[in-house]
């Protein structure tokens, strides 16, 4: 498999871990660590819930698809946690660069996440319909993803799969 850019893309539904094994990945591998969100909420001065409030989940969308084609255009040796919708609505997800697929259970997420975590994700208000969305869902994580990783594994062996897959850093 040819690769456009030397970075390492996490996705996966919300709460699957992916924020937190890039924090680990850049660490590991001296790259830099993106979070999309968190580009979005700084560009925009307001947090993803702000965002969706006022201007709805269109606006925000096409705001991660402003994120998405900047990082596959300028953005090099980089762990990028994706949001959870990201490569749903922006197809190109490989463009970033090597795709991770979070792959965990809806119910192995609710146990991860306390009160205040589902609070921050605004389609999480309603856990039947988190529920549903994560089902929509998943088979599109699968399909655009060069690699799955089963997110219940611990830390480290998630470290060296994504270092033995990517090849772009040894441990």
């Amino acid at each position: 498999m040819s690769l456009k850019s030397d970075n390492i893309i996490l996705t996966g539904f919300m709460g699957s871990g992916k924020s937190h094994l890039a924090h680990y990945l850049a660490q590991k591998s001296g790259f830099w660590f993106l979070d999309t969100d968190d580009l979005i909420e700084s560009e925009q001065q307001r947090s993803i819930k702000e965002i969706f409030a006022s201007n709805g989940e269109s606006y925000f969308r096409a705001m991660e698809a402003q994120v998405s084609g900047w990082i596959a255009r300028n953005v090099r040796q980089s762990i990028v946690a994706t949001g959870g919708g990201l490569p749903i609505y922006y197809e190109d997800v490989t463009e970033m660069g090597t795709v991770f697929y979070m792959d965990i259970s809806f119910d192995a997420i609710l146990a991860r996440m306390d009160s205040e975590q589902k609070a921050k994700r605004p389609l999480f208000t309603d856990e039947s319909k988190a529920r549903e969305l994560f089902s929509e869902r998943e088979a599109h994580y699968k399909a655009r993803a060069h690699y799955h990783i089963d997110a219940t594994m611990p830390l480290d062996e998630m470290v060296s799969f994504v270092a033995q897959k990517s090849g772009l850093f040894s441990l």
